[in-house]
């Protein structure tokens, strides 16, 4: 984990190394892992992983906004967005 970046592929080296799982099993766990919590998001559920936080999805209404550039009036199309609330655990470990 050298990156700045925590990819699929370290989660499926976590778990390989703190199991005898071969690369394989570890890429399904993964991938199974992950398309489940994407499908529960797209259903409208919400994610909770305790002390690691929760997600949702907020939905926003159709609006009517300005360009501040222009002062020209925009449509803003509905749209959703997953929102993330991080746990306690989480706030705790980054404060000083």
């Amino acid at each position: 984990m050298s990156s700045n970046k925590f990819t699929k592929s370290n989660i499926q080296k976590i778990i390989r190394s703190g199991s005898n799982l071969d690369p394989l099993k570890a890429n399904e766990l993964t991938s199974r892992l992950i398309k489940a919590m994407s499908a529960a998001l797209a259903a409208g559920e919400t994610i909770e992983l305790r002390g690691f936080g929760s997600m949702e999805v907020k939905e926003y209404k159709a609006s009517r906004r300005r360009n501040p550039q222009t002062g020209e009036a925009v449509n803003v199309p509905p749209r959703r967005r997953v929102i993330f609330h991080p746990g306690q655990e989480l706030k705790t470990a980054f404060r000083s």
